[in-house]
């Protein structure tokens, strides 16, 4: 037989493009088979939710139905004295609240360590009862440790040996000396912890499930922010404070100790500027060309001069100490020269700045959830609402409520009665949405949850952002006592 040549070289050639055709053939197969399947991925639900219009994304639409939208509602001096008001009866809830409303803020203090009803008037404490009220507070949050399993980044439940680590870093005992509280100032935005990360995968996931919330989070203070601090972490990474919006610890590189005084310019100064944008930066050099920081909605600085470029911002030396700098703002920056006048349509277009941004319940992202969208939008014009949705049904003074058991046409007509844009809506679990108006009779409102819903085949659409829906979305809202705030 003749001998073929260089056979013995294409044979393997021969087989490996049959071997690659054949793998081709599987993986197309794989792939069409997992198009047929769920995404690994969760399906976002369409921008359009069940039940609204896609015109209702838009201000104009909502603008349009609005009775005088330029109208100033309260001027500064009535929202302030609103802000006093709400204070002096969170100090005083005991015989100011109705008892069903202040058994549910009692509630929602033992679930989340680190929220307040009110500030405690440090001054009057003598160094006895700061020493109880500070162990008491750190206390409580240690207890909040061992209080379910948590887990890290990765979902992984802590060892035993992780927990007593956490728990050395921010153990208090009391000291032979008395506890001074030190003034200091936020220079960065900073996020409260009720749990401090001692190391950066160390956070308080609770479910390997569709979240990934960091419940050792419980909110975000912007630079400027005024705290107390009342005690420092064992190595010192961590400071323990008192704020407006809760106690918990921040990172000490995000603070600067400083004297009342210098606090004060930062919360009090009458020449200020308001980011009205969703996330504005704010630059080292006048050409802004290098990022210094930012600014979330609501969050207020200093002004320098009078064309709302140049801004005071705080900053941490390198002795922890704060100091004063100048930055810059590009000249079509998104900030207001004090507060932006108080109208229906001001608050609406606020309102939609947030529209489809993120779902993130405590902050961890530095977003926003239910309770703080709402809180942010009103930062705005002045208002200090808190950053709960229990607390905020208290900042009427006396708010109103509907039942469940009065029927739906009753729940209905509760909720419509309210002014669009000006109300806010709390259920009994504190969750809260901004009255928008209604349409065909349904009322439509603005509102941020992690929920889902099911499509016609079946599929878990997940929304986890801030959108325009039904009051019917979540489900369960109508089927609690809802309190409605009247901001007007």
């Amino acid at each position: 037989m003749k001998k073929q040549p260089f056979l013995w070289f294409f044979a393997p050639l021969v087989f490996l493009a049959i071997s690659m055709n054949s793998l081709c053939a599987q993986n197309n197969k794989d792939t069409t088979n997992q198009a047929k399947r769920q995404s690994d991925l969760y399906l976002r639900a369409p921008d359009v939710v069940p039940g609204t219009l896609p015109e209702m994304r838009r201000t104009s639409y909502w603008i349009s139905k609005m009775d005088s939208p330029d109208e100033v509602v309260l001027s500064i001096k009535e929202i302030e004295s609103r802000n006093v008001a709400y204070r002096k009866r969170m100090a005083n809830r005991s015989v100011d609240l109705d008892s069903v409303l202040n058994n549910r803020i009692d509630k929602q203090l033992k679930s989340r360590p680190g929220l307040l009803a009110h500030i405690p008037d440090i001054g009057s404490m003598t160094p006895y009862e700061l020493e109880g009220l500070t162990k008491e507070m750190v206390q409580n949050i240690t207890s909040y440790l061992r209080s379910r399993e948590f887990g890290n980044i990765m979902s992984i439940q802590y060892s035993e040996d992780e927990l007593k680590e956490i728990e050395n870093e921010i153990s208090y005992k009391n000291g032979k000396t008395k506890l001074v509280p030190q003034t200091a100032v936020v220079t960065r935005q900073s996020r409260l912890h009720v749990i401090p990360p001692v190391k950066p995968e160390y956070i308080g996931m609770f479910t390997n499930g569709k979240a990934g919330w960091d419940l050792w989070n419980l909110d975000v203070l912007p630079p400027g922010t005024q705290v107390l601090v009342l005690h420092i972490s064992k190595t010192g990474a961590f400071s323990f404070v008192l704020s407006e919006r809760g106690y918990g610890w921040v990172s000490s590189e995000e603070i600067g100790i400083c004297t009342p005084l210098d606090s004060y310019f930062f919360t009090n100064t009458n020449d200020f500027i308001v980011c009205t944008g969703d996330r504005v930066p704010f630059y080292a050099d006048a050409d802004c060309t290098l990022v210094s920081g930012w600014m979330l909605m609501g969050d207020r600085l200093p002004l320098i001069g009078t064309d709302s470029r140049s801004i005071s911002i705080p900053f941490r030396n390198a002795y922890g100490k704060l100091s004063i700098e100048k930055a810059w703002l590009k000249p079509d920056a998104d900030v207001q020269i004090g507060y932006l006048p108080y109208t229906k349509k001001n608050v609406a277009e606020q309102a939609f700045k947030l529209l489809d941004n993120l779902y993130d319940w405590t902050g961890s992202w530095y977003g926003r959830n239910h309770a703080t969208n709402i809180r942010d939008v009103f930062r705005c014009f002045g208002f200090q609402l808190p950053s709960n949705g229990t607390l905020m049904a208290a900042f009427s003074e006396r708010p109103l409520s509907v039942n469940p058991k009065e029927g739906r046409e009753a729940q209905f007509n509760a909720i419509l009665s309210n002014i669009p844009f000006l109300t806010i809506q709390i259920c009994e679990n504190s969750h809260s949405q901004l009255f928008m108006g209604d349409y065909d009779g349904m009322p439509v409102g603005f509102d941020a949850h992690g929920y889902s819903y099911k499509d016609k085949e079946g599929n878990d659409l997940e929304i986890k952002r801030w959108v325009v829906s039904t009051i019917e979305t979540p489900d369960y809202f109508l089927k609690q006592e809802i309190n409605f705030v009247r901001l007007y």
